[in-house]
């Protein structure tokens, strides 16, 4: 255990390196079956390019000198209480107490509808475990640490500015926030987690745009990855003041 939160942006950086490896493998493992046999190939893309960030996430635990308690999967599902139960990429116990549960999600070219789809599934989450937790569900003494973390894929379709509404109705008397207007994709994600964020919806958020395997950055440092692992790291320095 390290007595100061490490700096991870290198670490980070790596993670980035594996992501965009592990696409390009996939990728190229699914151009070969496609050839074959088509009606596998969407199952060889469904690979786990987002792995590299989970082991990070759980490095920054090990890190703070907790040790959590074995998974007995490595699928991890949380009860819900708006539906039976929701597979979360990240879910860490110790002691019996929930310790951190994080989704990690990235986005790449295909958005319109799947950008709503990606915020609304991080709000319907967030209000699914914390409801879950309230009514006992998850059975943890301690309140439950959430994170998300998302990765962008640097595009003309990402970063591009959006018009207010752009031809979409509202009904008369409403009005949409005007600080949509005139933002990108990657940005308005970037909204959004910070607004989940500040609203406590989510305990720490982390979003970057990446263009390829040496290239990414964060719409600001308080989406950074440091800046998510700090405070995981606080979390885990509480649970182990509380539960020793």
């Amino acid at each position: 255990m390290t007595t100061r939160v490490p700096d991870y942006e290198s670490a980070f950086a790596a993670a980035i390196r594996d992501f965009w490896n592990i696409k390009a493998r996939q990728q190229s493992a699914a151009d070969l079956v496609g050839r074959t046999d088509k009606g596998t190939s969407g199952s060889v893309r469904a690979g786990k390019h987002m792995s590299p960030f989970e082991a990070l996430i759980r490095r920054v635990v090990k890190d703070a000198g907790i040790d959590p308690d074995p998974a007995p999967s490595d699928t991890m599902y949380l009860p819900g209480f708006y539906r039976e139960t929701k597979a979360w990429d990240v879910v860490l116990q110790y002691k019996g107490h929930a310790l951190a549960i994080v989704e990690a999600k990235s986005q790449g070219t295909s958005l319109g509808n799947n950008f709503n789809n990606r915020v609304e599934e991080a709000i319907g989450q967030a209000a699914d475990v914390w409801k879950s937790h309230e009514r006992g569900l998850l059975v943890s003494g301690l309140r439950p640490w959430v994170g998300y973390l998302m990765i962008v894929e640097e595009t003309t379709k990402t970063t591009e500015p959006k018009h207010l509404l752009a031809g979409k109705s509202v009904p008369d008397g409403m009005k949409v926030d005007p600080v949509f207007d005139g933002m990108s994709y990657a940005e308005r994600y970037a909204t959004a987690f910070e607004r989940l964020d500040q609203e406590r919806m989510l305990d720490a958020t982390c979003v970057a745009i990446t263009s390829g395997a040496e290239a990414y950055k964060y719409p600001n440092q308080w989406l950074s990855f440091n800046g998510f692992a700090a405070q995981l790291w606080g979390r885990c320095q509480h649970v182990k003041a509380v539960v020793g």
